[in-house]
């Protein structure tokens, strides 16, 4: 997208009119007084992309600091985030911006087949103790802590879902709806094995990659090596029973049955002399198309969701905020993911070699002049500013090219050896 394509759609996407519409639909707003939902959502940004404010009085600076008319009172201020209309004004403003904002930018023939390919995975984050009624800690009954469910695409680097709980709520429980999953492929850890939802999953024409726990014993129905020769000596025994001793193939490509039911699944087994044991993928994608290399590459990309955990956590500084409010924990958590969004998405769309790190640590050098442009509503002055942000990047924050050995560790190395 080029930058006079871009400012048309910021201009749009983050205009007075659309914000406050966005507002009063889920009923955060019903008039509109001194605290304007537009200054109040792009001030939140603004304060939670510069990684350093840790409390409510910082947003309610930050929020005085950049509005050219009378301050407001903290009250007033506060009142605002501890409504419940809070949290659904954050989510509504997330579905707009993913609808309208996100673009796909990861290209890879390898992938062509797959609508999306979606990565799951929760994130513990520690809250006020006083939220232990409400959000119990699974490690600790004296503390409070929230899970973060989230379902991440791989093809535009953005989370498409999010759904905040209990620590103690189960994982398994936010897994993607099998009816929208046709033709997408879903990459997820251990601690998302069901036997019945990769059931439901391949039933409706959906596809898994998902890590193995080392309980897993099914019986084994065919048998191959890592180049695809067959084992016949394997078939019929249980998965334990196969170690170094019984045979010596480092890698092995199997099919096997769950031992409840009669579902049978493709399951990867390979020895890691390094690390002195086996690593188990589960997946029903055909060893024709397939391969055994090309699907531990493709798992290998799941990283992408942990290391967006990350940037939430350690560029927005939220899990700071010491409050006990639980409309301002949730609304701040939403806060924070959009900030994620709107910073790697215009940084993507202006520069396609930027790199997310580099663009989430140079924040006010080029990304809070363009906040503070939208907050002004300066439209003319956001273009420049736009070239400005393009200018700094191309210089400061793009990718660094990898060493031979590591070049296969990052998305990029993964994505051209799949396509080599």
């Amino acid at each position: 997208m080029n930058i006079l394509s871009l400012n048309i759609l910021i201009k749009k996407l983050f205009s007075n009119t659309c914000i406050e519409a966005i507002a009063k639909e889920c009923k955060f707003t019903k008039r509109l007084r001194s605290i304007n939902p537009h200054n109040l959502f792009i001030s939140i940004i603004s304060a939670l992309s510069k990684g350093d404010c840790d409390s409510i009085a910082g947003i309610h600076r930050q929020f005085n600091g950049m509005s050219e008319h009378d301050k407001v009172a903290y009250r007033a201020f506060h009142y605002q985030l501890k409504k419940d209309g809070f949290i659904d004004f954050m989510k509504y403003l997330f579905k707009h911006l993913i609808q309208n904002l996100v673009t796909k930018n990861i290209k890879c023939s390898k992938l062509n087949c797959f609508k999306d390919i979606l990565l799951q995975d929760g994130s513990t984050l520690q809250v006020h103790k006083n939220l232990r009624d409400i959000f119990p800690s699974r490690a600790n009954k004296d503390s409070a802590a929230i899970e973060c469910h989230m379902t991440m695409s791989l093809l535009d680097n953005s989370p498409k879902a999010m759904t905040i709980t209990a620590d103690t709520a189960p994982e398994r429980t936010y897994l993607p709806d099998t009816s929208n999953m046709k033709d997408k492929l879903l990459l997820a850890d251990a601690g998302y094995m069901s036997f019945s939802y990769f059931e439901k999953l391949s039933i409706a024409g959906g596809y898994y990659i998902v890590r193995g726990t080392k309980s897993l014993n099914p019986k084994i129905l065919e048998a191959y090596n890592g180049k695809g020769k067959k084992l016949p000596k394997l078939i019929g025994k249980r998965l334990s029973e196969i170690n170094n001793k019984t045979s010596k193939t480092t890698c092995l490509d199997l099919i096997c049955q769950a031992n409840r039911g009669k579902y049978t699944f493709r399951a990867i087994r390979r020895w890691f002399p390094e690390e002195n044991r086996f690593c188990i993928w589960l997946t029903n994608l055909p060893a024709s198309t397939f391969s055994v290399e090309d699907i531990t590459s493709i798992y290998r990309c799941r990283w992408q969701v942990e290391l967006l955990f990350k940037e939430l956590k350690q560029e927005t500084n939220w899990r700071k905020f010491a409050t006990h409010n639980r409309a301002i924990v949730e609304g701040l958590v939403w806060a924070s993911l959009l900030s994620l969004i709107i910073r790697r998405q215009i940084a993507t769309q202006l520069v396609p070699l930027s790199s997310v790190f580099k663009v989430a640590k140079n924040v006010d050098m080029w990304f809070l002049p363009i906040l503070n442009a939208i907050f002004k509503k300066t439209w003319r002055k956001l273009l420049h500013v736009l070239k400005d942000a393009e200018k700094y990047i191309l210089k400061n924050a793009m990718k660094t090219p990898q060493r031979k050995s590591k070049k296969h560790e990052t998305l990029d190395g993964i994505l051209a050896m799949l396509d080599a």
